[in-house]
């Protein structure tokens, strides 16, 4: 077999020719993949709007706001916004309308605009006239136009209408029903063309109503004389404010300056047509939302804009909004709210007393609570003080009562005992002189001896209760070793004594926990009907601890501080001075304790 290699190569070199091929298509389409997009042309749309009027006439200043504002929002290029003012507030001859078209022609050809935006009828009717030797192949939006007045036959692809529809029957109807008491309705319109038009649209729609209500139609005069006559109305007069851009002496007002005269002067409530009116001392009612005219204008403008053949023209009507009021001016007017129509909004409602001064009113009244607090803390710290006053009073009284008391019984142990025994001694022993009989006289001797003996420890147990010296001579244990004994042998209790070593204590401070054990004993023996008792003296931390415990029938402790004993409150006034503690608990049937405790301070 041969092999041909002419046609092997040939081959070859198709395959090899091929493959390069493939490689350049996928190098490019790789490149192409791996760039990344180009951005949509940047070159900006030109907008031109043209304004009737001027671009601060209300209301059409809020349909440009609203447009302007949407269209450079939702635009994928930027905008630039061309503006213009026919100024058709007074009439407009053929030579000014025709030096305005060459105007524009002239201003804007360079390069043309994208699209023209037309602002109120005038405006429109002027393009409208133009058109074929004023950028004849841009599309437009007109805006603002009353939807009768729309030329649907002249419309061109690209074109768009946003129309509005006003029905003063409407609002007629509504200033009827919020206020039933009205008589007549008074319209304040301007003198120009376009305010003069809208009038005679007026004065037709309130002819069916004539029988209900009067109808006064105020324009062509100058301000002050419409402010002085609306300023004379009745008190059954309501005042509508259609259109006033230009008075009867010529003077324009721009955005909404004649309404706010009108409605500073007004005797009656205002009433109007438009929505960015609201708000601005009028009372409501169903409006025309301007700012919704230019809102839905701007996607109907990008439409036109768009890339590829133009769109059929579009025409679309923006009607009454439902009614909205202001609250304000409902409350200036003594207007009910029962009286709206259904589904009515109400708006700039006053924010309640609590919501605009919240911070100064919790100011307030934290400090008011503040103040009521203290002076319940006075009246309770004055009425404990006239309760401690009158409690101090009664205490001292006692105090006295008891140390005259006390007084009175030593003078009268000294009198009618002491005294008594030693003239009684003296007596005996001037008898004794006489006595020769030595069995005689030694019997008398030692009955003389036995009284003095006898004298003598009771003088002593006299001295004793007076001031006890066996502290100052052994100390408080001993002092309490004395007292426990002594009670045991009166009245047969069994006590018990336990005390720690307190070391040397302050003479003040040992005599007054003495004090508290003799009276707490004296307690037991005389109403306690206790069988044990335990007395305990030991250290707490830097100070000194007393407890006196029994198991007799006990008491209650309310009914205890309903008044406050003459011991108890020894007893506690002792331990004040000393800045020390008294703490007495009881239960019926159940003892009673007594702890009474010193500062290490009262103990140096």
């Amino acid at each position: 077999m041969r092999l041909d290699l002419r046609t092997a190569t040939g081959g070859l070199d198709v395959r090899l020719g091929l493959r390069r091929w493939a490689i350049v298509v996928l190098a490019g389409w790789f490149c192409i993949s791996a760039t990344p997009l180009v951005r949509a042309d940047p070159t900006p749309k030109r907008v031109l709007i043209i304004h009737s009027f001027g671009r601060d006439i209300a209301p059409f200043d809020a349909v440009a706001a609203a447009f302007r504002r949407e269209l450079a929002t939702q635009a994928d290029r930027p905008i630039v916004f061309l503006e213009s003012a026919l100024d058709a507030g007074r009439p407009i001859s053929t030579d000014e309308e025709d030096a305005f078209a060459a105007y524009l022609k002239t201003r804007f050809s360079g390069p043309a605009p994208d699209l023209i935006a037309t602002l109120g009828g005038p405006a429109a009717q002027l393009v409208q006239r133009r058109r074929d030797d004023l950028f004849p192949t841009v599309p437009r939006v007109i805006m603002g136009i009353d939807a009768r007045l729309v030329p649907k036959q002249q419309l061109r692809p690209g074109d768009a209408v946003v129309a509005t529809s006003l029905d003063p029957q409407l609002a007629f109807k509504n200033i009827l029903q919020v206020r039933p008491g009205t008589r007549t309705i008074v319209l304040v319109f301007g003198d120009s063309p376009f305010e003069n038009f809208w009038r005679k649209v007026f004065e037709k729609a309130s002819e069916p109503m004539a029988d209900r209500v009067r109808f006064d139609f105020i324009s062509g005069l100058p301000m002050a004389e419409i402010e002085r006559r609306i300023a004379q109305l009745a008190p059954d007069a309501a005042l509508l404010y259609g259109l006033l851009m230009v008075d009867g002496a010529g003077i324009p007002y721009e955005r909404l300056d004649a309404l706010a005269r009108l409605r500073q002067a007004s005797s009656v409530p205002v009433f109007s047509l438009f929505g960015n009116e609201l708000g601005r001392g009028v009372v409501g009612g169903p409006f025309l939302s301007e700012s919704r005219v230019g809102a839905e204008a701007a996607p109907l403008a990008l439409r036109s804009m768009a890339a590829g053949p133009p769109p059929p023209p579009v025409t679309r009507s923006i009607g009454m909004e439902r009614p909205a009021f202001d609250a304000q001016e409902l409350t200036r007017w003594r207007i009910d709210e029962d009286l709206l129509p259904p589904g009515s909004e109400l708006l700039f409602r006053p924010p309640s007393v609590w919501v605009q001064h919240r911070g100064e009113i919790a100011a307030v009244a934290v400090i008011m609570l503040a103040q009521v607090l203290l002076i319940i803390a006075l009246l309770v710290q004055r009425s404990r003080r006239q309760r401690a006053e009158q409690e101090a009073r009664t205490l001292g009284g006692r105090l006295m009562t008891a140390y005259e008391d006390e007084g009175r019984r030593i003078a009268r142990e000294l009198h009618d005992d002491v005294t008594q025994r030693l003239a009684s001694l003296t007596i005996e022993v001037a008898a004794l002189r006489q006595l020769k009989d030595d069995d005689a006289r030694e019997g008398a001797e030692s009955s003389i001896g036995g009284a003095l003996s006898r004298l003598g420890r009771d003088v002593h147990a006299l001295a004793y209760r007076l001031h006890p010296s066996v502290i100052d001579d052994l100390g408080l244990e001993a002092a309490l070793r004395v007292e426990c004994d002594r009670l045991g042998r009166r009245s047969g209790i069994e006590v018990e004594l336990e005390t720690d070593s307190v070391g040397e204590l302050q003479r003040e401070g040992a005599l007054s926990l003495l004090r508290v054990a003799q009276e707490a004993l004296r307690n037991v023996e005389r109403h306690a009907r206790a069988t044990h008792v335990r007395v305990s003296l030991k250290k707490v931390g830097d100070g000194v601890e007393l407890q006196i415990s029994d198991d007799g029938c006990g008491f209650d402790p309310g009914a205890e501080r309903a008044r406050v004993t003459l011991g108890l409150a020894s007893m506690r006034e002792r331990m004040g001075l000393l800045r020390g503690r008294l703490e007495v608990s009881s239960r019926v049937g159940a003892g009673t304790q007594v702890v009474a405790a010193l500062p290490a301070e009262a103990l140096a």
